[in-house]
Order: structure tokens, then C-alpha cells, then sequence
């Protein structure tokens, strides 16, 4: 009789460890791999360059192409986020030619950021980032100007200056897994100053950057 316990008691422990293993192997199977890809991939700090691309081309024949803006940028969860927005050809299509100089001083760095949903492509070499842009906002004060003998008081006081940017995503941008590189486009679609819309040439912002190792 104690033969046949201790078989039981054995034929139980050996069932029992069994089903243990296959529950860890399904669970294991069920997580991803160190090296299967995953869409925070594209997370991480980056840097590369920023193309303005006018519809009308700015360099004559025979010129070469501006080499374009140097720019960094912070990508997360959800935002693609950038601590110097470059709006300088902003500024300088809003003010006199003049003034510009001492307005971009003036307006400093602007932050911006852009909310972003990634999916993969068929193979998971890339990413796909749609993009849902919300309106760029800069606040500057022009610079004041002297009243001249004989102007009232307060004359030369420049009120503050709001400009509201309208911002679209043309395309879905991408984020290739060879080389680590991300690519997306912004395209200013519409300009207000103190509410008031101003007619401006479409320009579109072309990113090309790479992943900070």
C-alpha cells in the first residue's frame, strides 16, 4: 500500500510541475521579446534639420538650396515637443523688415508642442505618426517708438501683439527604424494679429531628424 501512495504522491508531483511549466511558457510567450519592436521606440531626444518650403522656390537657377535651420526636438508618449520653435521667417513676414531683429530678440525662444498617434506599418520597420496639430500662439510687444515734439502723450505706445498661427499636418510623418530617423511635415495654413487675419504665403515646415544615441 505505501508502494502505491508514494506512486500517487509522485504521478501528482510530476502533473503538477507540468502544468506549472506550460503556464510560465504561455505566459512568457505572451510577453514581448527584448528585440520585438514596440511604439515607444520612437521615444527619445533628436536632432537634424528644419526646411522651410515656400510655394514659390526662393533660390534662382543656378543657386544652391539654404541648407536649413538646425533644430532639436523631444519626442514622448505623445508629443512631439520643441524648447525653440524657429519662427524667425514668421516674424519677418509679420513686421517690417526693420523691426524684426528686435522682435525676435524680444519674443525669445518659443516652445511648442504636437500631439501625435503612432501605428505601425505591415513589416514593423516604421512607425506612422499622425499628427493633431493646435494652433501656435506668440505674444511680443513692438518696440516703443518716441514720441516726437508736439504728439500727444502716449502716442508712441505700441499696444501688445498676439499672433495665432494655424498649424496643419499635410501627411503622416514617419519614424524608420534603419538609422533611427524621423521625418514629418507642418504647414502653416492660416495667420491672425490681434485677431485679425493677414494673407501670407503657405509655407510648410519639412523636419528631418535623427535619434540622440
Amino acid at each position: 500500500m505505501k508502494k502505491v501512495h508514494c506512486l500517487k504522491r509522485f504521478v501528482f508531483l510530476v502533473m503538477t510541475l507540468g502544468l506549472i511549466t506550460t503556464f510560465t511558457s504561455c505566459d512568457d510567450d505572451n510577453e514581448p521579446k527584448p528585440n520585438d519592436p514596440v511604439l515607444t521606440d520612437v521615444v527619445g531626444d533628436y536632432t537634424g534639420k528644419l526646411q522651410v518650403v515656400a510655394p514659390v522656390p526662393t533660390a534662382e537657377e543656378g543657386e544652391e538650396a539654404p541648407e536649413g535651420t538646425d533644430v532639436t526636438a523631444e519626442v514622448t508618449n505623445e508629443n512631439v515637443s520643441f524648447e525653440k520653435f524657429p519662427v524667425e521667417d514668421l516674424i519677418k513676414a509679420i513686421v517690417p523688415e526693420e523691426a524684426a531683429p528686435g522682435i525676435i530678440e524680444a519674443v525669445g525662444d518659443v516652445n511648442y508642442k504636437v500631439k501625435y498617434t503612432p501605428a505601425f506599418n505591415d513589416d514593423k520597420t516604421a512607425i506612422s505618426m499622425t499628427f493633431a496639430p493646435e494652433p501656435l500662439i506668440i505674444e511680443f510687444n513692438l518696440p516703443t517708438v518716441e514720441p516726437t515734439e508736439g504728439e500727444g502723450e502716449g502716442e508712441g505706445e505700441t499696444p501688445d501683439m498676439k499672433v495665432e498661427v494655424t498649424i496643419a499636418a499635410p501627411e503622416a510623418g514617419s519614424f524608420i527604424y534603419a538609422g533611427s530617423k524621423l521625418a514629418f511635415k507642418l504647414q502653416v495654413t492660416g495667420v491672425k494679429v490681434n485677431g485679425e487675419p493677414i494673407e501670407l504665403p503657405a509655407a510648410t515646415f519639412s523636419f528631418g531628424l535623427a535619434k540622440a544615441k
